[in-house]
């Protein structure tokens, strides 16, 4: 007994604590994960205290969450970069739409500029799912403003793609990548995207990983 309720209702309490927060994951891969341990506690809990209808619908729900987490990672998934011109629409009604989120990763965007800025949408299986924007300086230095996906695509895959994909910087006659720290969760993401932060910029080379 803790605070005169039972280990195993407190056990319950939990159960239904993870499965809500589940719901309020942005990514799906998250909610599956959370949700089917949240499921797996609900379908303990039932057996324990002999409430099998509880206990057997969150069986099943567990095995929904594990069909669809296995159809996830096995799918294959197309990216692109694809470069578009700085009035182009769609990216002005992109940034429009995501103003608020990218201003709280990106609180130094400008998004009125647009003069001598390169832009890329990132693409996921034919969708728009975020923008690469910045600037070339001098000896092939990629200066970038904005890397933005969605919430539901922070999965890293995108980034992954991106940042291993030498060839088309190569292309656009970018040598080496850098970025400001922001002093958001965005730095974080850079470490892991392998960017070497150099006093108040992240940088990452691309001759060592040509794709």
């Amino acid at each position: 007994m803790l605070f005169g309720i039972s280990y195993v209702e407190w056990f319950g309490y939990a159960a239904s604590t993870i499965v809500a927060v589940s719901l309020t994951m942005s990514s799906i891969v998250k909610l599956r994960w959370l949700n089917l341990a949240g499921s797996a506690f609900f379908a303990a809990y039932g057996f324990v205290i002999g409430a099998y209808p509880v206990a057997f619908l969150n069986l099943f729900i567990v095995i929904v969450n594990i069909w669809y987490l296995v159809r996830m990672y096995r799918e294959r998934d197309d990216f692109r970069i694809m470069r578009l011109s700085e009035d182009d629409e769609y990216l002005e009604y992109f940034l429009a739409c995501h103003r608020q989120d990218i201003a709280k990763f990106f609180p130094r965007f400008d998004f009125g500029r647009k003069e001598k800025r390169l832009a890329f949408y990132l693409v996921k299986n034919s969708v728009p799912i975020g923008l690469l924007i910045g600037t070339k300086r001098d000896g092939g230095e990629f200066m970038i403003d904005l890397d933005y996906v969605g919430p539901q695509y922070r999965d890293f895959k995108m980034g992954s793609y991106v940042y291993a994909n030498a060839a088309f910087f190569e292309r656009q006659g970018i040598s080496a990548l850098a970025t400001a720290a922001t002093g958001s969760r965005h730095d974080e993401y850079l470490a892991k995207m392998n960017f070497v932060r150099d006093g108040d910029v992240f940088r990452r080379s691309l001759t060592d990983n040509k794709a």
